[in-house]
């Protein structure tokens, strides 16, 4: 059987996609370490302003899928609001978090939160994880405690730092786990614009009391974060309209390659042995546990067990 061009091609464009959103959100981590580092501006100063590209990159999506940049109806409110605080507590823990640590060790522990999700999804959405993805998860913590390194990583401002990323990826396993609750029933323009509008006005009254003056440099390195995060954003919604999750889930964690690069380019940071280690364990998690619920998917369990009492 000869497939058409396109279907052919279709696996070549999202991984070209999704390689290009990865890449360009590693740019945004680095613009906005640069913004806490080096020009020393505030948390919700650089959340609130970066959160102005990316509302019009919703209103943009509203625009092509409704014919109108203003079309937001929806019969989840308050879910999306929920979504909103978690967006926010995301975003504010990882950006205060590249002050303290190296973006490579930022980058790793964050790669925590596909753990996180598969550990709540039992508890919270009633899902059945077997022994083999436990496994896995407990794979995946025991990669997160080499990368954290807890015999010194916990002191001064390298425990602040850890701390927040932790936070950071554990909000962000909720907000998957919320998404999850709508997948197939929302648009993906409502899904955009109620987050990044969220956070845009719960960031504003936190960012006028942080205001500092913005020089042009920093204003640079800003417009450089949001035409990033914009085209990530972009990226990765073309990404997944040619390619399932679980087939580019590998490509996540090329942003230790990108953060790597871009760390060392501008401070001269190399991750260390024990991160290194920790992000060989917790990345062979994430791609068992992919491997296994892309597994799953394909070949959904029957109604009646064949062997009761047998996990997955």
């Amino acid at each position: 059987m000869i497939l058409p061009a396109q279907t052919r091609s279709a696996p070549v464009q999202a991984f070209v996609y999704y390689t290009l959103g990865v890449l360009s959100f590693a740019v945004v981590d680095a613009a906005t370490r640069l913004l806490r580092v080096d020009y020393d501006l505030g948390t919700w100063q650089i959340t609130f302003l970066t959160r102005i590209p990316s509302l019009l990159v919703a209103l943009a999506v509203t625009m092509q899928a409704m014919g109108s940049p203003f079309r937001f109806q929806t019969a989840f409110f308050w879910t999306h609001m929920m979504r909103g605080v978690l967006v926010l507590l995301t975003t504010t823990t990882f950006f205060a978090a590249l002050k303290y640590l190296p973006l490579a060790d930022c980058i790793v522990i964050a790669f925590a939160a596909p753990i996180f999700v598969t550990a709540l999804s039992g508890p919270m959405l009633k899902e059945r994880v077997g022994w083999r993805r436990w496994s896995a998860v407990g794979v995946g913590f025991v990669g997160v405690v080499v990368a954290v390194d807890p015999t010194g990583s916990f002191e001064g401002n390298t425990g602040i730092g850890t701390g927040l990323v932790l936070l950071s990826a554990f909000a962000y396993a909720l907000t998957l786990l919320t998404l999850r609750g709508l997948s197939g029933k929302e648009h993906t323009h409502n899904l955009l614009f109620y987050s990044t509008a969220f956070t845009l006005v719960a960031a504003a009254a936190p960012a006028i009391l942080e205001w500092q003056p913005i020089s042009w440099q920093a204003a640079g390195v800003m417009l450089i974060q949001g035409l990033a995060s914009a085209s990530g954003q972009l990226a990765m919604i073309r990404a997944f309209r040619f390619g399932e999750a679980s087939m580019l889930a590998p490509i996540e964690f090329t942003a230790l390659i990108w953060a790597t690069a871009l760390g060392f380019w501008f401070w001269g940071d190399l991750p260390t042995v024990a991160v290194l280690v920790g992000a060989a364990l917790i990345i062979g998690a994430n791609l068992y546990i992919a491997h296994r619920e892309a597994r799953l998917a394909r070949y959904p369990r029957p109604a009646v067990p064949e062997h009761p009492g047998v996990p997955e």
